[in-house]
């Protein structure tokens, strides 16, 4: 196997990788709203509550944004090392793959962050649930 070909085979991996992470939790998310909008007992929302799934959901939305460009940020940094490859060894050039690693790695980090919030928010939602039942 080349190694653009590898480079190639990275990129195709990494999109699937990140796919898997966003469609679980995409769904752990959309079960945890939907168990917190099918209120059985009749009562309304707090003011507390409906912050937190409000914070909860706009982070779970962020973090599904920030995975989808930085799965974008790295398809486009493989394929532009692969190109790099091909072209003769004196004639190559790493300053866009390394202006990508970059834009990547605050992608990466700022999706932690709010999928960090997202968690928590909803876990905290959890939490005044079982406890106020």
């Amino acid at each position: 196997m080349s190694e653009i070909q590898s480079f190639h085979d990275l990129a195709k991996d990494a999109g699937n990788r990140l796919r898997a992470y966003i469609l679980s939790v995409s769904s752990g998310a959309t079960g945890i709203f939907f168990l917190a909008l099918t209120n059985t007992e009749g009562s309304s929302l707090q003011n507390t509550e409906k912050w937190l799934l409000g914070i909860a959901i706009i982070c779970f939305v962020m973090t599904v944004t920030l995975c989808l460009y930085e799965l974008r940020i790295d398809a486009k940094r493989f394929f532009a090392l692969a190109k790099e490859l091909k072209k003769p060894a004196n004639e190559r050039s790493w300053g866009q793959n390394e202006r990508y690693k970059n834009r990547r790695y605050w992608l990466i980090h700022s999706s932690y962050v709010t999928l960090g919030i997202a968690i928590i928010a909803t876990s905290a939602y959890l939490v005044i649930k079982i406890i106020g039942t």
